[in-house]
């Protein structure tokens, strides 16, 4: 029965005699007690662990590589970029490979940028014909295909507003693009991807732009529109070329359609007082206005200064008209968006060495379409980044900005100093640009002082070097004591010219005027 009863059972031994048969198996349980957990706070301590960090991609170790990664992945990569010379360094073996696959697609004819791109440079396609169907694409939830549709463009527009080719572009159709070109931007996403689609967006204009005698031509046309000289009772230029000169017959720079549609309020109900007399007072005098605003929407431009400024009035519409659809998680990136566009504006002015016809035409496109119309938001960002952005094409401009042309280039800035409805806005501008061109980029504040004190400048400074700072000093006591100044702001005008003079004489220093036929300084020239 005993026998009987252990069969089948387990063999039980004691623990002297598993002791006896292995006498290190007492060490090595006590050698081998369970680690006590670690905090999160331990954890963090120690650091990012590589078995977890970016495991899709194993080969990425800085945040350089990653935001190349980024753009690979969403196809904005330029052609150097995807070679290894791009400016975030070398490629690596992982984004080799992409690019790799990419060129082969691309020489394939699918999914790459050949076979979509030629099937958009033609130029007498219209934006919303059904071949090209730019919303769909632009609108569309690959983003690679979005942004292959942005790098096309590139091409397209090019074309399109070629004098030869194009057709021409008209404002209808740079509103229905920035539509697309919204909603492109809207779904971007990371924010190396975000910065690359609007540096993109924004030097699109640049596809816009004619040479410098085309843009020296239509500033010149601006300039005898806006003092209402040289044209006659149809509306046709008279003598637009100086004596001695010979005008291009090929180069149709400015429309006279164009223009009218950028009069201001006053002179354009003066023209349909005086278009519409015998006219009944039933209505048809506004129909009419309407179906001449639509003709001019649709009326086509060929490249140059005024289509470039076309192009960044249609952006600014599109904004201030989506802004209400903006939440507080997509605001920063349209705000870059903003910053960007102002910024290659300044620098298009620079390139036309501050021509006067075009810095007026571009103010007149920025006071227009945003600083004179909420919202707030939009005005206070356009505000903010005035002189910063200003002071970066002047770094980078073949002619330094003097007192003249910086009072022109900030001139909407000074209405809204004096007129502004909103008192919130005035004082916006009297702290954000006045001031901090004062205490920041001025000749006389003290970031100039420091520079001047260094012996060796490693890269240009922001400072407005050839600005007289007296002369706009003068200029702010001139607009407050005029006549149609807020009488809300004249005080505070008047304390910031006060302010002004107080840092000349602090800093026993300012920009040294030239003589003009026996002027001497602080005269009026």
């Amino acid at each position: 029965l005993k026998l009987r009863s252990t069969i089948g059972k387990p063999t039980q031994t004691s623990t002297k005699q598993r002791t006896k048969e292995n006498p290190t198996n007492m060490v090595s349980q006590s050698m081998t007690a369970p680690k006590p957990a670690l905090s999160k706070r331990q954890r963090r301590a120690q650091g990012p662990n590589p078995s977890n960090t970016w495991q899709q991609q194993p080969r990425i170790k800085s945040s350089a590589a990653r935001a190349r990664a980024y753009m690979t992945y969403a196809g904005l990569n330029d052609d150097k970029e995807n070679d290894g010379g791009g400016k975030f360094g070398k490629t690596t073996d992982y984004e080799g490979k992409k690019n790799k696959e990419e060129g082969n697609k691309n020489k394939n004819g699918k999914n790459g940028t050949t076979e979509f791109g030629a099937a958009l440079l033609d130029p007498k396609l219209d934006l919303h014909s059904p071949e090209v169907k730019f919303g769909r694409m632009l609108g569309g939830t690959d983003q690679r295909s979005r942004h292959r549709a942005v790098k096309a463009l590139k091409e397209y527009l090019r074309a399109k507003a070629d004098l030869n080719s194009g057709s021409g572009i008209s404002e209808m159709d740079l509103l229905k693009l920035w539509k697309g070109l919204w909603y492109t931007l809207y779904m971007a996403d990371k924010v190396p991807v975000q910065d690359k689609l609007s540096q993109v967006l924004a030097e699109l204009m640049w596809c816009l732009a004619g040479t410098e005698e085309d843009d020296e031509y239509a500033g010149q046309v601006y300039l005898r529109f806006d003092s209402e000289q040289g044209w006659d009772e149809d509306g046709d230029v008279e003598n637009v070329e100086e004596e001695g000169e010979e005008g291009d017959n090929d180069v149709e720079i400015m429309d006279v359609k164009y223009m009218n549609a950028l009069k201001d309020d006053d002179s354009m109900d003066e023209d349909d007082d005086k278009s519409n007399d015998g006219e009944s007072d039933d209505g048809g005098g506004m129909e009419a206005e309407v179906d001449e605003d639509i003709k001019n929407a649709n009326e086509k431009h060929c490249r140059g200064a005024h289509l470039v400024s076309l192009y960044i009035s249609t952006f600014l519409h599109t904004v201030r008209r989506e802004w209400g659809n903006v939440d507080k998680h997509r605001v920063d990136k349209f705000y870059t968006a903003v910053r960007l566009m102002i910024g290659e504006a300044y620098k298009y002015m620079a390139k036309r060495h501050w021509n006067l016809g075009i810095i007026r035409l571009f103010n007149d496109v920025l006071y227009e379409q945003a600083l004179s119309h909420t919202p707030n938001g939009l005005r206070f960002h356009l505000i903010d980044l005035c002189i910063e952005e200003l002071a970066k094409a002047n770094q980078t401009a073949d002619i330094p900005l003097t007192e003249a042309t910086f009072l022109d280039c900030v001139e909407p800035y000074f209405a809204l100093a004096s007129k502004a409805v909103d008192k919130n806005v005035q004082k916006r501008v009297m702290d954000k640009l006045l001031l901090r061109f004062l205490n920041e980029y001025s000749f006389v504040s003290d970031v100039a002082l420091r520079e001047d004190s260094k012996e060796h400048e490693e890269e240009k400074s922001l400072v407005f070097s050839e600005v007289h700072v007296g002369t706009v000093a003068k200029f702010i006591f001139e607009v407050a004591s005029e006549s149609d100044t807020d009488e809300r702001y004249r005080k505070a005008l008047y304390e910031m010219h006060k302010t002004y003079v107080r840092q000349i004489r602090a800093a026993g220093r300012d920009v040294l005027l030239e003589d003009f036929d026996g002027a001497e300084e602080g005269d009026d020239y």
